[in-house]
């Protein structure tokens, strides 16, 4: 416990609190102004929540534009620190409110600007440079805890690490993701020849696969910490130019300055020159019980973290195939799916069938969405039940036809189209009608294909 409630500057702290704030400023307007928001939420008549979180449902009307210009407000005052405590924490609730609201377009990116948001709240961010010292300044400190600075440290190693551990599989090293998503990017301007090439295409794949696995405790280690930024600098910005995944690389590029010392970042950000003897001496001013929580909260954050994402490996099946344990696991750019999901719906006292094409209720992106994934097959086919049981059918049947591929392989059903749907309650874990991923022809190690007729995933999800 000593080590971590040793005293460090508080500049990284605050150098976040502002580069946070202003990348979540930027967020928020520029959702609202390329019409994202609008796309996403207001132009929908029926929304996919969380299975258990059902109840969060997005803003009617031009709700959730409102809640995304909320959002930058409100990264605005943190950048500036006003109210901060109060601020950061409504950002919390505001930014998960809208991420657990709808996970068509579920993004790891999110996930993570989530927690980093919620862990924000707990950082003594505003005690330096903010307009909560202007207005108070005895709240002014030099210091902070040590285990607020290897509490991010450690979140983002986790994130690059089991990034890296997930792309430890056949499908990925045989490239065959990355061949498809170039064939899409050949005409990028100036770049767009060079991506569709094998060098390009294997330097990718494998030097991801290393990229991921060693960046975090490069990172962490002094000699090495100065070229890995600059490595993971390149690597973020190639991917914001080429996958367009919005602040996310902006956001991990800022977020890597944290593992350079408290002294650096002050010198480098601040013009301001550390006396690390003043520092080692000051005293953090927590009582033992606020110790101990900050303590325990701090061991059981990580260990959740370091678990939580391994679910999917004591689950039967290809989660890539299945998407069991697939979300809040840090599977990012993993694996290509197109396809398309129908469904009938059968009365048996008339003994009527009725063909539904899901356009007909959702977007363009949450069709897409719908058909990669067995749980939105699952609730859409609970809403087709709701929904013809109120046009009279009393017990309707609900069945699922489905066709996906999964990285350029042929077409084969996700769900079992035999199954009714509407009968059938969902479970954790693994389920009896999701069809198992099929084994194809010389499957894994193939060589790539650039199936040209597949939507490109290329977003971190």
């Amino acid at each position: 416990m000593k080590q971590l409630f040793k005293p460090i500057s508080i500049y990284p702290l605050v150098y976040f609190r502002i580069l946070f704030g202003l990348l979540m400023f930027c967020e928020g307007i520029g959702a609202v102004l390329i019409g994202w928001v609008q796309e996403h939420y207001t132009e929908t008549t029926y929304n996919f929540g969380y299975i258990g979180l059902e109840w969060i449902k997005p803003l009617p009307g031009q709700g959730m534009v409102y809640l995304y210009l909320l959002m930058a407000l409100l990264g605005f005052l943190i950048m500036i620190g006003w109210r901060y405590k109060l601020t950061s924490f409504l950002f919390f609730l505001a930014f998960g409110y809208s991420f657990f609201s709808e996970k068509t377009h579920y993004l790891n990116h999110h996930y993570l600007i989530w927690l980093i948001s919620g862990l924000m709240v707990l950082m003594p961010a505003h005690r330096k440079l903010s307009w909560d010292v202007r207005r108070r300044p005895g709240l002014e400190q030099d210091v902070a805890p040590q285990w607020t600075l290897w509490l991010f440290r450690a979140q983002l190693v986790l994130v690059y690490f089991y990034a890296g551990i997930a792309k430890l599989q056949p499908d990925w090293l045989a490239a065959k993701s990355v061949s498809i998503w170039m064939s899409h990017k050949t005409h990028f301007y100036f770049i767009g020849p060079y991506l569709n090439t094998d060098y390009t295409i294997w330097l990718i794949s494998w030097g991801g696969v290393v990229f991921d696995l060693t960046i975090g405790f490069a990172l962490l280690w002094p000699r090495t910490r100065m070229f890995a930024f600059w490595v993971a600098f390149v690597f973020h910005i190639f991917n914001s130019a080429v996958f367009h995944v919005g602040v996310f690389p902006y956001f991990m590029i800022a977020a890597n300055v944290l593992f350079f010392s408290p002294e650096q970042i002050a010198r480098w950000f601040f013009r301001v020159r550390i006396d690390k003897e003043a520092i080692a001496k000051a005293s953090i001013n927590l009582t033992m019980p606020q110790r101990q929580l900050a303590a325990n909260f701090f061991w059981i954050y990580l260990t959740f973290q370091l678990l939580f994402p391994l679910r999917h490996f004591f689950i039967p099946g290809d989660v890539n195939w299945t998407e069991e344990g697939h979300r809040f696991s840090w599977r990012m750019m993993l694996r290509t799916k197109s396809g398309n999901t129908y469904y009938t719906v059968s009365d048996p006292e008339m003994k009527q069938q009725y063909f539904v094409n899901p356009r007909a209720f959702l977007t363009r992106d949450q069709v897409k969405e719908l058909a990669k994934h067995p749980d939105m097959i699952w609730q859409f086919a609970q809403f087709l039940k709701e929904e013809y049981q109120r046009r009279g059918i009393q017990n309707p049947k609900v069945y699922a036809l489905s066709n996906l591929s999964l990285n350029g392989y042929p077409v084969h059903p996700i769900v079992d189209p035999n199954t009714d749907l509407a009968a059938v309650k969902y479970t954790w874990g693994a389920k009896a009608w999701v069809s198992p991923r099929p084994v194809a022809d010389g499957w894994p190690w193939t060589k790539r294909v650039a199936d040209k007729t597949t939507v490109p995933d290329a977003k971190s999800k």
